[in-house]
C-alpha cells in the first residue's frame, strides 16, 4: 500500500472509529474557552505516545462550524504499524480532523512557523465530501489515543 492509499485508508477509518456524527449535534464545551488559537503552518509538540518523543503535528487548516471548530492536522516522528508497505510502519499521517478544544490540550509547545506546507487536498477532500454527506466526524480524544486506536486497527488487519 503507497503511503497516499494509506491517507486515503486512514481517511475512512476516522469515520469508523469516532461516533462524531452524534458529536456534531452536541455541544460539549463552549469554543471561547479555548485556550490556543491556532494558525495554519504551526507546528506542534504535543503529548505522544512512548518512544514518540521528536513527534509534532502540523496545523493544516481550520474550520469554524455551528458547534465546534475543527482542526486539520498533520503528525510526522510517529511509528504506525503499516503491513503493506516496507519496513511495516509509516512515519506520519497525513491528514486528521480534530476538535479545536482536544487539540488545546493535546498540545504542549510551539516549535515553529512552517508556510511550506505537504499537499494534503485528497485526505481533506474525501473528508469533506464524507462531512458534507453526513457520513464524516472528528477526533474528539486525545491525539495519542486517536494514534494508538489507528495503530492497534492496523495491528489487526495484517
Amino acid at each position: 500500500m503507497t503511503r497516499l492509499k494509506l491517507v486515503i485508508f486512514l481517511a475512512g477509518l476516522i469515520g469508523l472509529l469516532s461516533s462524531c456524527k452524534e458529536q456534531i449535534k452536541e455541544k460539549s464545551k463552549d469554543m471561547a474557552t479555548a485556550s490556543v488559537q491556532f494558525k495554519v503552518g504551526q507546528v506542534w509538540k504535543y503529548n505522544n505516545r512512548p518512544g514518540e518523543d521528536s513527534s509534532t503535528l502540523t496545523i493544516l487548516k481550520t474550520e469554524k462550524y455551528e458547534n465546534d471548530t475543527i482542526i486539520h492536522i498533520r503528525v510526522d516522528g510517529i511509528k504506525l504499524h503499516n503491513p503493506s508497505i516496507a519496513g511495516g510502519y509509516s512515519d506520519f499521517i497525513g491528514h486528521l480532523p480534530f476538535s479545536q478544544n482536544t487539540i488545546s490540550k493535546s498540545v504542549t509547545r510551539l516549535v515553529e512557523q512552517n508556510n511550506n506546507l505537504p499537499d494534503f487536498s485528497e485526505g481533506y477532500n474525501q473528508w469533506k465530501e464524507a462531512w458534507d454527506s453526513g457520513k464524516g466526524g472528528y477526533w474528539t480524544v486525545d491525539l495519542k489515543d486517536a494514534i494508538e486506536g489507528m495503530d492497534s486497527v492496523m495491528r489487526q488487519n495484517k
